[in-house]
């Protein structure tokens, strides 16, 4: 039967060499295992940083692209929503590379649907309940027209480079009683959201914290991250589970 699958915080690009060269090789050993009429869902945060240059994909990423090509001609359908980190896979107004060469279907964050007999509600996180404060105000600048055109106006090589330096300036600034914050305000969220009704389960990422948890109203899955679990989501006729995977 075929089964749907949920992956969200791999970071690909966003550590050491030895650490990347790993999450490349079981991201990749991951991929190759879907088939033909399986569905893969990629809710953002799957690269360190995303940007459609002149639709030319980074070379950083040509593994796990290729990857996820094979897996779309064999017929797994794939969907990616975009992340805090990757949410920039359109740079103008027809399809981005990842669309046109790797069969990527984009997704609104959040995307509803139902799936399995499960009436599914799909984000990446960081807004869930709506954004807070200043970050409301830069997330939505920095995913309008405007800030793409002008992003798209650097060179390659130094839009890569400030990503770079961003991402790290974001993580240092969250220590763990910040990361416990983030975690137990996306889980409030979620179960707020399924206590009110209309969904039978809500599926995250973003808090790098592994997690399923059912209640009375339905299921909150978080995918945890590939930077540390190698943790998913796995649903299958009606049955919806948190796996970590096992490249052996």
């Amino acid at each position: 039967m075929p089964t749907a699958y949920f992956l969200s915080d791999v970071h690909l690009g966003g550590g050491p060499p030895a650490v990347e060269a790993a999450k490349e090789r079981d991201l990749v050993a991951f991929l190759d295992r879907t088939a033909a009429g399986d569905r893969l869902f990629l809710l953002g945060d799957i690269f360190d940083f995303w940007f459609d240059f002149d639709s030319l994909p980074p070379v950083r990423y040509g593994a796990v692209l290729r990857a996820l090509e094979g897996a779309h001609r064999r017929g797994t359908e794939l969907a990616f929503m975009g992340g805090n980190h990757d949410f920039w896979a359109r740079s103008g107004r027809g399809p981005g590379y990842l669309e046109r060469e790797v069969g990527l279907r984009l997704i609104a964050d959040p995307f509803a649907m139902t799936l399995h007999g499960m009436r599914l509600l799909l984000t990446h996180g960081d807004a869930l309940g709506g954004a807070r404060g200043a970050y409301r105000v830069v997330r939505g600048v920095l995913r309008s027209a405007p800030a793409i055109r002008a992003f798209g106006l650097l060179p390659r090589r130094a839009g890569y480079w400030l990503a770079a330096r961003t991402s790290a300036v974001s993580r240092d600034r969250h220590d763990e009683s910040a990361r416990d914050r983030h975690r137990d305000r996306l889980r409030d969220a979620a179960l707020e959201t399924l206590a009110s009704g209309g969904w039978d389960a809500v599926i995250a990422g973003h808090v790098h914290h592994p997690e399923r948890r059912e209640t009375a109203h339905g299921v909150y899955l978080n995918l945890g991250d590939w930077i540390e679990h190698r943790t998913y989501g796995w649903l299958r006729d009606g049955e919806l589970a948190l796996k970590t995977f096992d490249a052996a």
